[in-house]
């Protein structure tokens, strides 16, 4: 999150990959901007990478760990 004195931003996106309307967006000088769809192996690739880089923050080994499986809401 940055802020220039005027506005904020927020980069990397923001996506909300459970919730029904799996909305994705940034925000770049105080406006929301859609993003894209992921398809859900672009969402698990990434899960796969911010589990990683928290890891290496936290002085953590990488855990191979279960493959996420996101519950679909009927």
């Amino acid at each position: 999150m940055t802020f220039d004195g005027e506005a904020i931003s927020l980069r990397p996106s923001i996506g909300n990959w459970t919730l029904k309307c799996r909305s994705h967006y940034v925000i770049d000088h105080g406006k929301v901007i859609e993003a894209g769809p992921w398809s859900d192996e672009q969402v698990e690739a990434e899960r796969r990478r911010d589990r990683a880089a928290k890891g290496r923050f936290h002085g953590q080994p990488p855990s191979v760990g279960r493959p996420f499986s996101p519950v679909r809401p009927r």
